[in-house]
C-alpha cells in the first residue's frame, strides 16, 4: 500500500493515493505508522488554501489514518485548521458523495467546493454520523465537527421526533459524560444542545 500511495503523485491518481493512505491506517507496524507520520508532515502541516481540494483531502486522509493507529492529535489538528473555512463545505459534500446522498456520479474532486450542497437532503449523513459519536471512536473528533456543520447548514434536519433526533439527544448525552472531549467538542456539543432546543420552539 506504501508503494501505491507514494506512485500515486499525478492528478488522476490522486483517489488511489487517498485510497491506499486509509487502508494504511488499519495496519498497526511500526514502520507504517513512520510512514503515516511523514506522509502527514507532508501534507497535514501544510495550510489548507480555500478551494485546494487536494490538499484538504491529503490532509484528512493522512489524519484519519494516524487516528485509526491511535494518534488523534493530527485529526484535532485538522478539524481547527479547517474550522470556518470552505474546506468545511468540501468535506459536507465529500461525506455526501461517499454514501451516496449525491445523485450524480463524479469524475473528479472540484464537486466539493460547489457552493450549492443543498443539492442533497442530508438525511442519509445525518444517520451516519450521529451513529458514529462513540466516545471511543478515533474519529469522533471530525464526525462530530462534521455533523455540527451538517446540522449548522440544515437545521430542519432537527425538526419532528425522529428515531435519529433521538438517538442524537443520547450520543451527546453519552458524550458530555463520558469525559472525552476537547474545548472545541464541548462547544460543538453545546452547540447542537442548543439547535435541539431551537427546533423544539
Amino acid at each position: 500500500m506504501t508503494t501505491v500511495a507514494e506512485r500515486g503523485v499525478h492528478p488522476g491518481e490522486a483517489l488511489l493515493r487517498r485510497q491506499a493512505v486509509y487502508l494504511l491506517g488499519f495496519d498497526q507496524r511500526n514502520q507504517v505508522v513512520e510512514w503515516l507520520h511523514d506522509e502527514w508532515e507532508s501534507a497535514g502541516r501544510r495550510p489548507v488554501a480555500d478551494g485546494d481540494v487536494t490538499g484538504m483531502l491529503e490532509a484528512r486522509s493522512a489524519s484519519v489514518a494516524l487516528a485509526s493507529t491511535g494518534d488523534g492529535t493530527r485529526l484535532h489538528d485538522f478539524v481547527a485548521r479547517t474550522t470556518g473555512t470552505r474546506a468545511e463545505l468540501a468535506n459536507l459534500n465529500y461525506w455526501a458523495h461517499w454514501i451516496g446522498e449525491l445523485g450524480d456520479d463524479q469524475t473528479d474532486d472540484e464537486f466539493m467546493v460547489a457552493d450549492d450542497s443543498k443539492a442533497w437532503s442530508g438525511v442519509r449523513l445525518f444517520h451516519r454520523l450521529v451513529s458514529r459519536l462513540a466516545p471511543s471512536s478515533p474519529h469522533l473528533p471530525l464526525n462530530l465537527h462534521t455533523l455540527h456543520t451538517l446540522v449548522a447548514s440544515r437545521p430542519a434536519l432537527l425538526t419532528g421526533q425522529s428515531a435519529d433526533r433521538d438517538a442524537l439527544t443520547g450520543a451527546l448525552d453519552t458524550l458530555t459524560s463520558a469525559d472525552v472531549l476537547t474545548r472545541r467538542g464541548r462547544d460543538q456539543v453545546a452547540g447542537l444542545h442548543y439547535a435541539l432546543r431551537l427546533a423544539d420552539r
